[in-house]
């Protein structure tokens, strides 16, 4: 672990994270799993509008992949908060080399694959991960991602933000709001 990096900025990076593993707990069992993954991607493909077959199956091998990324292999159960735990020291760690999976999530929002967001999409995601939020908080992670103000978040913007979520180690609005208000 990077040795810069305070106990109260490990603490604020372990927020982000558990925030992201409770909203990836799609079937609200307390792990995280494959299962959870499956799910995403087919309540997203449910709820998209005009999706295509291609997108669809695009959509399941990007969520499977990424469940494969972090381990979820088929019958894996990882408790949320050792889920969060594990995330986060592999996120700190300068030896731990992380492949780039926000492409992947970015390509599973953009279910048009115009190469952008819409605040349409964006809703669908998370209306899936986000069942606790509400419009208000779903439109201000939105519009914050969105730094240009263009009204669709691009995928630039989209990786910026990811990668201040899950590598910044300083509270920023960005973080704050990226998977909706974080837990305590």
């Amino acid at each position: 672990m990077n040795m810069s990096v305070t106990e109260q900025q490990k603490a604020y990076h372990l927020r982000k994270l558990r925030t992201r593993c409770h909203r990836m707990d799609i079937n609200h069992d307390g792990y995280l799993s494959r299962e959870d993954f499956e799910l995403m991607a087919k309540r997203l493909v449910e709820h998209a509008s005009g999706i295509t077959k291609e997108k669809s199956e695009e959509i399941y091998a990007a969520f499977l992949g990424i469940a494969d990324y972090i381990g979820l292999k088929p019958g894996v159960k990882i408790p949320l908060e050792e889920a969060a735990k594990i995330g986060s020291d592999r996120r700190l760690s300068p030896e731990q080399p992380t492949e780039n999976i926000d492409d992947l999530l970015f390509d599973c929002i953009d279910t048009n694959s115009d190469g952008h967001i819409s605040i349409e999409e964006f809703k669908v995601y998370f209306k899936v991960i986000g069942h606790d939020m509400s419009d208000e908080e779903i439109k201000h992670s939105f519009d914050t991602i969105d730094s240009n103000g263009g009204g669709e978040i691009s995928r630039e913007e989209f990786i910026a933000a990811a990668n201040d979520f899950y590598c910044g180690v300083e509270e920023t609005e960005l973080s704050n709001a990226f998977y909706g208000k974080l837990l305590p």
